[in-house]
């Protein structure tokens, strides 16, 4: 229903993504052998500093995997497998789901364990932007794209100068960043979709109304989908959330399996997603472009009270409309 809903199928008849594009995914990590994932990652980093929160066995390596933050009987959420199947899960291989833009690359970036921390955060979102870093390296390709489906608590919570001056700098470098909005039901985002300069993102649900834990605010930029698995308004796979490819550890024993989550974590990646596109449609685009082209509503539907407004920001992207403004 979230494809349909941003007029995406009609975009992949315009392009599908580049592989020379790159997102980077700064989550929880990522199930690298996901069957869904395969060949869709470029390599990525661990920046999670404090082992008893990496749940790994160590601080920052080279290593982006999820090793789970549950266990046996209490699930593991492998957040950012989830997030990553939306962006760019393999697409006609006859099984599981679509990604928004399966041509492009993955590049996954390990922020949150048990916890995080801002600092972490920055210093993942630094390395995707090819930015000095904790690691002391950068990657051989920055990343066109960041998402951060991900918020400070407690909520809402502004953005602070040490983040501010990071997003600016990535900006400075090309770079684009989408961020969730958060899922208080708040009159203001959480940070970094607080931050200046970062697309905020806020979720609608099946039938294209704010959901009811979205934030909102003023600087929110754009609406997607984020689903609401408690409902079932098209009588579809019993809750109208996002699917995507996703772990299961209940068992002790990890499976590859497919799931439905809801919030503005899975209304980004949309963005990031169609981003991406574009980006594979029209290299030149730059983080300034895109503003233009948002404000003037060339990416969008419009939702609400005509223009810009809190809840929506500039309206529900729209894939077709936002690939061909990039073409054009």
């Amino acid at each position: 229903w979230h494809y349909p809903l941003i007029n995406l199928p009609t975009a992949w008849d315009l392009e599908e993504g580049s592989p020379d594009v790159i997102v980077a995914v700064v989550d929880s990590g990522v199930l690298l052998d996901h069957p869904d994932l395969q060949g869709q990652f470029v390599d990525g980093y661990d920046f999670i500093s404090d082992p008893s929160s990496a749940n790994d066995g160590d601080g920052i390596d080279d290593d982006p995997s999820d090793p789970g933050n549950g266990g046996l009987f209490a699930p593991s959420d492998f957040h950012g497998t989830h997030v990553s199947g939306t962006v760019a899960a393999r697409t006609n291989n006859n099984f599981g789901v679509a990604g928004v833009a399966p041509g492009v690359r993955i590049m996954p970036l390990r922020a949150i364990g048990s916890s995080g921390t801002i600092y972490d955060v920055l210093q993942a979102v630094r390395f995707a932007a090819g930015l000095p870093n904790d690691s002391n390296t950068v990657p051989p390709q920055r990343a066109d794209v960041i998402n951060l489906s991900l918020g400070c608590e407690p909520s809402p919570c502004p953005c602070i100068s040490q983040e501010q001056a990071v997003y600016d700098q990535v900006r400075d470098a090309g770079v684009m960043v989408v961020a969730a909005a958060g899922n208080e039901s708040s009159p203001l985002p959480t940070s970094p979709a607080w931050c200046d300069g970062v697309i905020s993102v806020s979720a609608v649900d099946l039938e294209r109304k704010l959901t009811r834990y979205s934030n909102t605010g003023p600087t929110i930029d754009i609406a997607a989908p984020g689903g609401d698995i408690g409902a079932d308004l098209d009588g579809v796979n019993g809750v109208d959330g996002v699917w995507s490819t996703l772990g299961s550890d209940v068992s002790g024993q990890l499976a590859f399996v497919y799931s439905a989550y809801n919030g503005t974590s899975m209304a980004a990646p949309h963005v990031a997603g169609v981003l991406a596109l574009m980006k594979s449609a029209n290299p030149d685009l730059t983080p300034a472009v895109i503003d233009q082209q948002l404000a003037a509503g060339s990416l969008t539907d419009d939702l609400g009270p005509p223009g810009r407004d809190d809840d929506y920001g500039h309206g529900l992207v729209n894939a077709r409309k936002a690939v061909t403004t990039a073409l054009n």
